[in-house]
């Protein structure tokens, strides 16, 4: 069962093309979006909320329809942008009464208690918090209305690595019972390496992979070797390849004819996310001097 369905959306705006893009976000996992910088990340975020409008295409969450359904559904979503969002002449403190007008579920007990733990300042003026306190205080927000999906934009770009640890800990103790699902758009995929089940890569508006992460990990290797070793039938079975005169290395999903072919003259070896999506985007300039 998924918790997000895109079908078919497209979005023209000029410079840049949102292009048939298909994404299932299964319920009760984390998926994490991944892309350089104006790959679609956020782009495509913006059209799950209806805070932009598709060409063509369709949007379904939580088993209701985007578009008849928006005011219905952001009570059930939390929300963490990249950019800061909030009202800035208010403290956390008034921000909570603010939002049990917005959410039904709204729990100051736990807004209290996350700030707490977060250490962020509850009677500061949110103008006067730092970037990260800011982005802690948007996760406070998020987890604190009983949210059944939370998609989070570049959530921890701003903060230091023990807070970012102790998110990824958060996110996954909230996992525990899989009653809630978890879209985390980042380009840190080294977060992603630790606790995410599903992988989407986007390019130029384009989905190139949606895959469960453990199969992503089996199906890419790195393959390096003596250059002597390349033809152009080998050429043809590695993705983004480079060499010089000490040898080659590229990505491949034929890392076993390789072992077949070439036994110990080759390296084998696993690959992290974010080397997956450097090769499959160095793949993309075509062979450097191969």
């Amino acid at each position: 069962m998924n918790a997000i369905t895109v079908t078919g959306l497209d979005k023209n705006m000029g410079g840049f093309k949102l292009e048939s893009i298909d994404m299932n976000i299964r319920k009760g996992y984390i998926t994490g979006l991944i892309g350089e910088n104006g790959a679609g990340k956020s782009t495509v975020i913006n059209h799950m909320l209806g805070l932009k409008k598709q060409d063509a295409g369709r949007i379904n969450i939580l088993d209701k329809d985007l578009e008849a359904e928006r005011t219905a559904l952001l009570n059930s979503i939390g929300l963490v942008f990249a950019e800061d969002r909030l009202p800035q002449n208010v403290t956390p403190v008034r921000l909570s009464k603010l939002l049990r007008t917005f959410y039904d579920q709204w729990d100051k007990e736990t807004f209290f208690s996350y700030l707490k733990t977060f250490n962020v300042n509850m009677d500061r003026r949110i103008k006067y918090l730092s970037t990260g306190e800011k982005v802690k205080l948007s996760i406070a927000i998020a987890l604190s209305h009983k949210a059944e999906l939370l998609i989070l934009d570049e959530p921890t770009s701003n903060l230091d690595p023990t807070f970012r640890m102790e998110l990824l800990e958060i996110l996954q103790e909230l996992m525990i019972d899989e009653e809630i699902t978890i879209l985390f758009s980042t380009h840190i995929t080294s977060d992603l390496d630790k606790i995410a089940d599903y992988i989407i890569m986007i390019d130029d508006g384009k989905i190139i992979f949606e895959m469960e992460k453990e199969t992503l990990f089996e199906t890419y290797r790195k393959v390096k070797g003596s250059k002597a070793l390349l033809d152009d039938e080998t050429k043809s079975l590695l993705i983004g390849a480079t060499s010089n005169a000490l040898g080659f290395e590229g990505m491949s999903k034929e890392y076993e004819a390789f072992k077949e072919l070439y036994g110990n003259k080759v390296i084998i070896e696993s690959l992290t996310i974010d080397e997956i999506m450097y090769y499959i985007k160095k793949e993309k300039r075509g062979f450097d001097n191969v």
